[in-house]
Order: structure tokens, then C-alpha cells, then sequence
């Protein structure tokens, strides 16, 4: 490691160019508030590679400066809608397998869960979580495990957590 450099600039760009995939889970938001973590959210998802983000009944001005600011400018890149959850619910059936990146009573660990076929995942509210209705539209639920005192994570991280294991079940399916 001695002689090795970070990549910058052009190099950087052409690399990441060739990188670009828009093929990871779209990310349903049920309920977020604050334009910071919608901001934190885009640029996970520019990052990952997912297909867009849903804001389902959210009043976030997407004019808001903080988001394109903490997005890095992913929210010119990032497909973003805003739907209410009537909308989401009556076209549910154009996703296949919809997750809920969630603790419930039936969640299943990131660490034991193979979610490949996961299309859509919904995050939930920053302190009150996915609403029921909405978490009755999931077929599964997947929680990440906390191994400190805190019971959860910003929802920006846990996405992060979440969409870069799905990259790394992707890449190793493809291998085989």
C-alpha cells in the first residue's frame, strides 16, 4: 500500500462510468420527513445503483437546497415520485417482491436471508417505522442486527447496509 494512490478526477469518473447499473431494489419511502435523510437517501441509491426512490404521503419540498446538497446531486440522477399510499396500493402488482427493511415479530436477519428477488424495499418513518398498511403489502420483512444498545440506525445507513449486501448476493449469483 505503500505506492498506492486514490483515484480522482477523470480517472475516477470514466471508472464509476463503466460501473453504472440501475438494476438494484427501488427504494419506497412510507412517511419520511426531513429533506436531510431523503438528501442521505438519494445518494445511497445513486451510489447502489437502485432503480429510484417512491415517497409514499411525504410533504418534502423536493425544491428543498438541503437535498440537493446532501445528495451530492444524485437527485438529478435518481428517478424520485411521490405517491400516496391509495396510489402505491393500486398498483402494488408491478412489483413481484416488495421487502420491508424492518424489525417485526416475523423479520428475518440480513445475516440469513437471500433477498435477490427483492425488487422494491420500504423503509419506514424516521421514529414511528413503516405504518401497517403499508407493512401488510410486503411479502417479507428483513432487519439488520444491532449489537449495541441502540435498537435501530438512521434509515440512510441501514439502507446502505441493505442495498450493498444485495449488490454483493448479485455479484456472487453472477460468479457461479
Amino acid at each position: 500500500m505503500a505506492n498506492d494512490t486514490q483515484i480522482k478526477g477523470d480517472e475516477l469518473f470514466l471508472r464509476q462510468k463503466k460501473l453504472t447499473q440501475r438494476n438494484a431494489p427501488l427504494i419506497i419511502c412510507d412517511g419520511l420527513q426531513t429533506p436531510e435523510n431523503l438528501g442521505s437517501i438519494l445518494r445511497v441509491a445513486d451510489a447502489a445503483g437502485s432503480k429510484g426512490v417512491i415517497l409514499l404521503d411525504s410533504d418534502i419540498d423536493l425544491k428543498n437546497r438541503k437535498i440537493s446538497k446532501l445528495s451530492r446531486s444524485a437527485s438529478q440522477h435518481v428517478p424520485i415520485e411521490q405517491l400516496s399510499l391509495q396510489q402505491f396500493i393500486d398498483n402494488r402488482n408491478q412489483y413481484k417482491k416488495i421487502y420491508a427493511l424492518e424489525i417485526t415479530q416475523q423479520s428475518t436477519s440480513l445475516f440469513e436471508a437471500a433477498y435477490l428477488d427483492c425488487d422494491a424495499l420500504i423503509l419506514g418513518h424516521e421514529s414511528t417505522g413503516i405504518r401497517n398498511e403499508t407493512l401488510a403489502l410486503c411479502d417479507a420483512a428483513i432487519h439488520l442486527p444491532m449489537f449495541g444498545t441502540n435498537g435501530s440506525m438512521n434509515i440512510s445507513h441501514a439502507l446502505a447496509v441493505f442495498l450493498y449486501d444485495w449488490r454483493r448476493q448479485e455479484m456472487l449469483k453472477n460468479e457461479k
